[in-house]
């Protein structure tokens, strides 16, 4: 496996988890298409972990 991605409610509570474990933002934080906030971390062994927040309820 060389990547995973989640779906997260709080983007930026998860990334504060993830700094209380040595991972940070590789890039920062985006916005696609005013969708999804979304940002690459690097995780366990090496994978990249992507985590998006859906900017918008699902229909």
């Amino acid at each position: 496996m060389h990547r995973v991605a989640f779906r997260v409610d709080d983007l930026d509570a998860a990334l504060a988890a993830a700094a209380r474990h040595g991972c940070h933002p590789l890039r920062g934080v985006a916005t696609y298409e005013d969708v999804y906030r979304l940002t690459y971390l690097r995780g366990p062994s090496g994978i990249l972990v992507m985590l998006a927040e859906e900017l918008r309820p699902s229909a």
